[in-house]
């Protein structure tokens, strides 16, 4: 049996990223950027109207007012994709809508509200800025400016600006693939007729919520029987990381480690001095790795939490991937006797700068309720137990989830 943080370090040496690959910028919220992204263009790419006017020389209305308004002809129109070709810049104010590039020789855009114009003349009543109202090249983005660094998780909002510099793909790092089995005879998924003393199966539905954000694919494969041909198969997949749930006890249909290690794999630990989780298994396979996670709901929603979510973010190129916890207060009372390090699920509050902690009332390893109105894992050493001290650490959920 090893200790909870060199359990962490041994999955995290043991996992390898996973090389790159060009994806279209639509498919790539959630995928972390390969190298930066600098932009080719200046957007905008050219002087054009914020407004709807006309575009005229400054000058032409340093005079005019209310009372003393200046008249001019109005020349042909410019639209945004179809600039206007012939004008008289020198006598006539142009026509130019919203996004149309306003030539060089104007220098102000005076919008149509504030003109009294028909198809041959507009009357202005006060004079420009020069400036007013045009977007100048690269107002919003400077050719050569770098927008995203290596790295980066792209998100919904991050999209759009790779279209705006003409991006059709970015370099991503590859997410892995991965199977989830969920080991037993009495398994039935939900949806189907609970017979006999089948139970329906919430462990690879509770895996797979947790762990799709970090995958390019998952494949769930329910009621995987405790027969040896049928887990070989199992466990010879492809996949980048196989995750079974169940199996690895001491039970006497617990067959998944020696059947592991019959096709290939090769052990790296079995077991940590942590509650729940303590069967916990890891393997690996060539540049494939193994995760064995306790049959119990609430162990195996722990240790995929603080095991395998940390090695599918290293895999996939997350740059923050290791667990961080940190220090919280709990009251002596509220702290629980255990021999091993406690993780579990609890509310955590943090008000004038102090963070406290209280596990959630469920205690038994099978009661996945245990996380319902929870705000992540708190951590407890057996040694503070001991010896009174009641001193925690806690990891958010949003912290362990984030993507």
């Amino acid at each position: 049996m090893i200790e909870f943080d060199d359990a962490c370090e041994l999955i995290l040496e043991n996992t390898n990223q996973l090389g790159t690959d060009e994806r279209l910028i639509e498919d790539a919220i959630g995928w972390v950027l390969a190298q930066d992204v600098v932009s080719p263009i200046s957007v905008a790419p050219f002087r054009n109207s914020a407004m709807d006017g006309f575009a005229v020389k400054s000058q032409w209305l340093a005079e005019c007012s209310a009372n003393s308004p200046r008249a001019i002809p109005v020349g042909p129109t410019s639209f945004a994709g179809r600039p206007a070709s012939h004008y008289a810049a020198d006598s006539h104010a142009l026509k130019v809508m919203t996004g149309a590039r306003v030539p060089d020789e104007f220098d102000a855009v005076v919008p149509f509200e504030e003109t009294d114009y028909n198809e041959d003349e507009a009357r202005f009543f006060r004079p420009a800025v020069p400036g007013q109202h045009i977007r100048p090249p690269g107002e919003d983005i400077a050719r050569g400016q770098k927008l995203y660094a290596g790295g980066t998780t792209l998100g919904r909002l991050d999209i759009g600006i790779l279209a705006t510099i003409g991006l059709r793909a970015v370099m991503t790092h590859r997410k892995p693939s991965l199977m989830i089995i969920g080991t037993g005879d009495e398994l039935t998924d939900p949806g189907e007729e609970q017979t006999g003393d089948r139970i329906y199966d919430a462990n690879t539905f509770t895996i797979l919520s947790l762990v799709a954000p970090y995958c390019d694919r998952v494949d769930r494969v329910c009621n995987v029987p405790d027969i040896k041909e049928e887990l070989q198969k199992a466990l010879s997949s492809p996949h980048d990381v196989i995750v079974t749930s169940g199996g690895v006890s001491a039970g006497e249909r617990d067959l998944v480690i020696d059947i592991a290690e019959s096709c290939g794999w090769r052990r790296v630990f079995h077991k940590v001095r942590i509650k729940p989780g303590k069967p916990a298994y890891f393997a690996v396979r060539g540049k494939q790795i193994l995760f064995g996670l306790p049959g119990n709901p609430l162990s195996a929603a722990v240790t995929c939490s603080v095991f395998l979510i940390p090695a599918l973010k290293k895999m996939a190129g997350f740059t923050d991937y290791r667990l961080r916890p940190k220090p919280a207060a709990m009251p002596p009372e509220d702290s629980r006797k255990s021999d091993r390090k406690l993780i579990w699920p609890g509310f955590i509050r943090e008000e004038a700068g102090r963070t406290t902690a209280r596990f959630s009332p469920k205690k038994s390893s099978g009661a996945l309720t245990a996380l319902l109105g929870t705000d992540g894992l708190i951590i407890q050493d057996a040694t503070d137990i001991n010896s009174g001290d009641a001193t925690v650490e806690v990891i958010l959920w949003r912290d362990i989830l984030k993507p």
